[in-house]
């Protein structure tokens, strides 16, 4: 199954989308492919920036996905990133970077020592998964950009609104 990663400079509302992965966007992966590892231990902007434009070079190379620049837009049919798999941030206040999961309710700071993600049950998921269905931005999850309009009306299957 695949599974996206969207990256981003700073936090919230006002962060700056540099690009997006589609595939196997998995932490042993992230950690596995070198400039990926790099972004994840960045301790400054521009290294940040820099791995993850090759990270986006690399990714296809690796045969593990595909890879989409912030120059051709949004790539997602859905509005922010709170239905990605893994949103990964470089916050300038701590000079750290955060992870976190669609509809995440909290940041995962990683050490750029020892860069580790959360094991066991997901303490970044929602926790209600059905509100989560129903509209995966609304608090308790974390603030983010909104990429594109938000629909009006969400699809309905049945009886039930995804």
């Amino acid at each position: 199954m695949s599974s996206y990663t969207d990256f981003y400079f700073g936090r919230g509302e006002n962060a700056d989308w540099i690009g997006s992965l589609r595939g196997e966007c998995y932490p042993e992966n992230f950690l596995a492919v070198p400039p990926f590892r790099l972004a994840l231990t960045a301790t400054d902007e521009r290294t940040f920036r820099a791995a993850v434009a090759d990270t986006l070079d690399v990714w296809e190379g690796e045969r593990l996905g595909h890879a989409y620049r912030r120059e051709l837009g949004w790539p997602w049919p859905w509005s922010t990133s709170h239905n990605s798999s893994w949103i990964m941030v470089f916050d300038p206040a701590p000079q750290t970077v955060f992870v976190t999961v669609g509809g995440g309710i909290s940041w995962h700071r990683i050490d750029p020592h020892d860069p580790r993600f959360p094991e066991g049950d997901d303490p970044l998921g929602p926790d209600d998964i059905y509100a989560w269905l129903r509209d995966p931005a609304a608090p308790p999850s974390v603030p983010m950009p909104l990429m594109r309009p938000k629909p009006t009306a969400l699809p309905t299957f049945g009886d039930e609104t995804r």
